[in-house]
């Protein structure tokens, strides 16, 4: 993602938001799949529990996100 685009959609769902979702998507797995806990998430973007609980939501309703079990999501890759 470029720098306008980032921007953009920093404006529209906020900055820390995109953070995670950058996050996720650098530590997806050979078949999409992320194992890591929410508070190591938080820890590592420096974002709080509801932040991250947000945006796992946020990317549940769009239909490319799931979870798995405690620590183990499937974000869907195009």
């Amino acid at each position: 993602m470029n720098d306008i685009e980032k921007g953009i959609f920093s404006a529209i769902h906020g900055e820390k938001k995109i953070q995670i979702i950058d996050f996720l998507i650098q530590n997806i797995g050979e078949h999409g799949f992320i194992n890591l806990k929410i508070d190591e998430i938080c820890k590592a973007t420096n974002t709080s529990k509801p932040t991250v609980l947000q945006t796992f939501k946020l990317l549940e309703n769009a239909k490319v996100f799931k979870k798995i079990k405690n620590g183990v999501y499937e974000l869907k890759t195009f």
